[in-house]
């Protein structure tokens, strides 16, 4: 029995040891074979993505909240009839187009600089009266391009690996580009005394002060490929100006006899208002005009 239990633990000493050797071996192995491999190929990090990014967007004023209420109207020859029709349109309706470049401060938050043009849509009134004398008809087209340049903030509300929602507020500082309005007036008579007349008259505001506003939007950002991302928001904008100077040229057709005239007039915030009579400007009271659109607007963003 001794026998047996000694020949028992010889055999257990021996298969230990022999799985210890086992063991050291492999360990031995591993060992040289990692530094074989870091020696032939370093270990590297992971590539992260840049936290820059460009953007390119568009974007269409559907509504104008602000808008200066105007009417088309006419005047039938017994002066009973008059309907109109006012206008469901401002100067920040119509197609904007801009490019904006910013950077990815956290997971949260944004920051960037946008500079957009505000094309618009003409604003256009038509306007016709008659008489036992003449008929009378007026047209008007008002047009407005606005160069904007946007520093914003973009607050992340929901994020997930293929899209984010967000919302976005930046102050506006525009520049006007082209302010007018064109008006062309035809009258003839109706009684067949008289002369035809037509008159153009073209009001452009040839100076004026910086448009400045508020922009905010909320939308939606999804991921295009590793690099590209798409978005879609609402937009809206509030913008406001003031004219400095105005130049109305205009000419005049009497029966074939052609007349033009221009006339200048600067607005003050305070003074007299002056009508001249000789070369000087006409001089009145300073007006603001309100540049409001709240509409869709579409994008596509680059990283790099």
């Amino acid at each position: 029995m001794n026998r047996v239990i000694i020949l028992l633990i010889g055999l257990l000493v021996q298969a230990v040891a022999s799985q210890a050797q086992s063991t050291q071996t492999s360990n031995s192995l591993n060992q040289s074979g990692e530094s074989a491999t870091k020696a032939i190929a370093p270990a590297r990090t992971n590539a992260t993505e840049s936290p820059f990014y460009i953007k390119l967007y568009g974007s269409y004023g559907l509504l104008t909240p602000g808008v200066q209420i105007r009417y088309s109207e006419s005047l039938s020859q017994t002066g009973q009839v008059f309907p109109f029709k006012t206008t469901n349109k401002g100067l920040g309706a119509g197609p904007r187009a801009g490019i904006g470049i910013g950077v990815i401060v956290s997971d949260f938050i944004n920051l960037g600089i946008d500079a957009d043009i505000l094309f618009g849509t003409a604003i256009k009134i038509n306007n016709s009266y008659t008489d036992d004398l003449y008929s009378s008809s007026n047209t008007s087209s008002t047009t407005l391009k606005l160069l904007s340049i946007t520093p914003n903030i973009t607050f992340k509300a929901l994020s997930r690996p293929a899209y984010y929602i967000y919302n976005r507020l930046g102050l506006v500082g525009g520049l006007v580009m082209e302010y007018k309005t064109v008006n062309n007036r035809i009258d003839l008579p109706t009684s067949g005394v008289g002369v035809n007349t037509t008159n153009v008259t073209t009001n452009s505001y040839t100076e004026n002060s910086l448009a400045l506003g508020y922009q905010a939007a909320l939308g939606v950002q999804f991921r295009l490929s590793q690099a590209i991302r798409g978005f879609v928001e609402v937009v809206a904008y509030n913008q406001s100006f003031k004219p400095k100077r105005l130049e109305v040229a205009s000419t005049d057709d009497v029966g074939g006899q052609i007349t033009n005239k221009v006339v200048v007039t600067e607005f003050k915030d305070e003074g007299n208002i002056v009508n001249s009579t000789t070369a000087q400007p006409n001089q009145s009271l300073s007006f603001n005009v309100s540049v409001n659109s709240v509409g869709i607007g579409a994008g596509l963003v680059v990283r790099f």
